[in-house]
């Protein structure tokens, strides 16, 4: 076999032993000029292994290609047509001066599924699925991520700029609309509600269902094979049959957020008469496509050690805890005056909304009774605006001392003229991710148990933990009152993070999800680890540059 320039067809019959393998639109030499191709003489059962594969039975051919290039010739679709490796035939990065050849690394490509917009980073499901695209960006082994997104609004370009800045190997694709907040856009509820009643789809999972979003995902499949499909949420695993069989070969990834049955079961037990039979009715369905899902993926990755107990206890499956990445600049005392305390969150998550409510009843009146120029400035995404935009907080937040800002651009402003946070969680799962974002910005907190949970805290060490409503208003007094209180508390915060929520860590637990220990390559890599070589490592060009040694490789249907 040949590598050849473009315009050569290819042989429809996958028999013929044609020489194309490879059409370059730009031309081999004006490409890569450096790349020189060199035939090898095989043994006998060399055609045997490569027939069926490539659409041809003879030569293999291998690239010698410079140490730059050696990872953009093993990205490309053809240097995956054919994994199963081969004594007599190894493939090597050759330095220009032909010193010390070199091995030739495996390298991926991913495809991520969110469910959100990723930017802004404002809520916590967005800061987790920007801290996994980092993650995934950083591993050399990996060659590019795509991010495949739903959302109500379009990307702007100086975000799409700020993600890339962000995350250097993402490529951003033009975000697919749906609603996330589907109750604001009252036609799609009868899609779910019809789902719901014939299929038995949940509503976790019959949400995201969208005839615009599964043609939009079936073109992205069908354009490129990707070697690893990394699921944002359960609730976009609403596609996991279309990527299976569009990508039978390829790695799935569910990445939980959550356990949401949980979630649903926290709701179910709050409800009384027939609300709650209709709430059971409904986690036990969202339980059951939960655990269905988590057995049907290839890996699980879990945001706390809690939630890969929870998932192992509720389908069988060792999820692998990944560690949320904090980087972090260790900052100086902090000069904010007064009792000023804040709270940022999402304002619409339940746990959040119901925590807030808890402590602007019951906590507030005892920290304005000792504190009677105490503040709480409550920011955040998800609650209505009015017509000037301003957010309309519920009632039981509109107490003396209280101002609800909503959204605000950068919180980091909230957090420089704050002494202290305040975060009243009242159920959830998962990882409180705003207590991480406070540590990052060097601001104490008080919090509840449930605020706590995920999280290998100590408490009166890192953040306060307290659930009566005295006790948690005494933690706010002292915090507010002692500044050294809060240096304590925020250098045992900084040296958590970094003992915790570091790089490093991360990276272990994603390289064991995306299977590239050894001897635990990905389903498209099986058999053929690192210190082995393909039959045929060739590549030129990027995307859409094209394979038409065998038409699968193209996504066709």
């Amino acid at each position: 076999m040949q590598v050849q320039r473009a315009g050569r067809r290819l042989h429809e019959d996958r028999r013929d032993p044609s020489p194309v393998l490879v059409r370059d639109p730009l031309g081999l030499r004006e490409r890569l000029p450096h790349v020189r191709s060199r035939p090898i003489r095989g043994p006998a059962n060399t055609a045997a292994q490569l027939q069926g594969r490539l659409g041809c039975a003879g030569d293999a051919a291998r690239v010698l290609v410079d140490r730059e290039r050696a990872g953009e010739a093993r990205r490309e679709p053809l240097a995956r047509a054919a994994r199963c490796a081969h004594p007599q035939l190894r493939a090597v990065a050759l330095p220009r001066d032909r010193r010390a050849p070199l091995p030739v690394r495996d390298v991926i490509e991913i495809l991520f599924l969110a469910a959100d917009l990723v930017w802004p980073p404002s809520g916590g499901g967005r800061i987790r699925t920007l801290s996994q695209l980092h993650v995934l960006g950083s591993l050399p082994e990996v060659a590019r991520v795509v991010l495949f997104s739903l959302g109500e609004d379009g990307l702007r370009g100086e975000d799409r700029a700020a993600l890339r800045r962000e995350v250097p190997k993402l490529e951003v694709l033009e975000p697919v609309f749906h609603p996330v907040h589907l109750f604001a856009y009252p036609r799609y509820v009868p899609r779910v509600a019809w789902l719901r009643a014939a299929r038995g789809v949940p509503y976790l999972a019959g949400k995201w269902e969208s005839p615009t979003v599964r043609a939009a995902l079936a073109r992205e499949l069908n354009a490129f094979r990707y070697d690893v499909v990394w699921l944002g949420s359960l609730g976009m695993a609403r596609y996991l049959p279309l990527v299976r069989h569009r990508l039978p070969d390829a790695r799935i990834v569910l990445d939980g957020h959550n356990v949401e049955s949980a979630l649903w079961g926290q709701f179910a037990r709050r409800q009384r008469g027939i609300r709650r039979l209709v709430a059971e009715a409904e986690w036990r369905l969202a339980r059951d496509f939960e655990r269905d899902v988590l057995r049907a993926v290839d890996a699980v990755a879990a945001i706390s050690t809690d939630d890969a107990r929870a998932y192992r206890e509720l389908a069988g499956v060792e999820a692998r805890f990944v560690p949320q990445v904090v980087p972090f600049d260790r900052r100086a005392t902090r000069t904010a005056g007064g009792a000023r305390l804040c709270y940022v969150g999402t304002l619409s998550w339940r746990p959040n909304a119901r925590g807030l409510d808890w402590f602007c009843g019951e906590v507030w009146p005892r920290v304005r009774e000792r504190l009677p120029d105490a503040t709480l400035e409550i920011a955040g995404a998800g609650l209505p605006v009015d017509p000037h935009g301003a957010a309309v907080a519920p009632r039981a937040w509109s107490v003396p001392g209280v101002t609800t800002v909503g959204f605000v651009p950068d919180v980091a402003a909230v957090y420089d003229r704050s002494v202290a946070m305040v975060a009243p969680t009242l159920g959830g799962s998962g990882v409180r991710l705003k207590l991480l974002e406070a540590f990052r910005h060097g601001v104490p907190v008080i919090t509840t148990s449930d605020g706590a949970a995920g999280l290998a805290i100590e408490p009166g060490r890192e953040a306060f933990v307290e659930d009566e409503p005295s006790a948690f208003a005494a933690r706010v007094i002292e915090t507010a009152t002692s500044p050294l209180r809060q240096a304590r508390l925020r250098d045992a915060a900084f040296a958590f993070l970094g003992r915790e929520h570091g790089m490093p860590a991360a990276q272990d637990a994603v390289r064991d999800v995306l299977g590239l220990r050894a001897g635990s390559m990905p389903r498209g890599l099986a058999g053929h680890q690192s210190s082995e070589l393909s039959p045929v490592d060739l590549a030129v060009g990027g995307r859409g540059a094209g394979v038409v040694g065998d038409e699968r490789e193209r996504g066709a249907a």
